[in-house]
């Protein structure tokens, strides 16, 4: 199994889908295999093929690419692992809540951090990250990011639902950690290896939470380059 992820100038993996992906094949106990890429080796991964996206992985030749079709394809071909994504009502609860990492995390954050995720890339990168990240936002990053001293506090309000969940359990799901899990703390990740900001106060209960993602299957998140 190959999995391959973007890394940026400290060969620090930040990609946020990437993260959901590494982290559910250590929850299934499958090994693999990192393969660095920059943004412009994207296309090569399957050079005159169909286009590809981060993350993607190669188990035994066969390429699949996005987060959610990645994990479901773990759960069909390693049955007798751990499952991630059960059917039915379950599965669709979960898409519910990605919905609400991208729209409530990922925003957010990138708004916070949008500059200095460019500063952390390799150079060959920051000019095609500028181009379409100022394309996408209609801002140059410098604006994105500005006054985010001011803006924090309502980001971390808007994570109350977290909170309330996390107040049933050490983890979203409950007693052990899950792909609902894996979800938001690729986004914490995507923050932690890009960006020096603190978005999260010390006493909140999302601080212990990250915490405890980050020692998870031998502290695989604590041992990434952090900013």
């Amino acid at each position: 199994m190959i999995l391959y992820d973007l890394v940026n100038a400290r060969r620090a993996h930040f990609s946020p889908n990437s993260w959901r992906v590494r982290m559910a094949l250590l929850h299934k106990g499958l090994p693999f295999e990192v393969r660095d890429v920059l943004f412009g080796d994207i296309p090569s991964i399957n050079a005159g093929g169909d286009k590809l996206t981060i993350p993607t992985i190669d188990h035994a030749g066969e390429l699949v690419t996005d987060s959610w079709a990645i994990v479901h394809y773990l759960d069909a071909e390693f049955p007798d692992t751990p499952p991630l994504i059960a059917p039915g009502a379950p599965a669709h609860v979960l898409k519910f809540f990605q919905y609400w990492v991208q729209t409530s995390l990922h925003g957010p954050i990138g708004r916070l951090i949008l500059k200095d995720l460019h500063d952390s890339l390799d150079p060959a990168d920051q000019a095609y990250f500028r181009a379409s990240r100022e394309k996408s936002y209609k801002q140059t990053l410098e604006d994105v990011q500005t006054g985010r001293e001011q803006r924090v506090d309502a980001f971390r309000k808007g994570l109350q639902p977290m909170r309330l969940a996390l107040g049933h359990g050490p983890y979203i799901g409950g007693e052990q950690p899950g792909y609902a899990d894996y979800l938001a703390f690729g986004a914490f990740m995507w923050a932690r290896t890009s960006s020096p900001f603190p978005l999260l106060a010390e006493d909140d209960i999302i601080h212990a939470w990250r915490e405890r993602c980050l020692d998870l299957y031998g502290g695989a998140g604590r041992k990434e380059p952090a900013a």
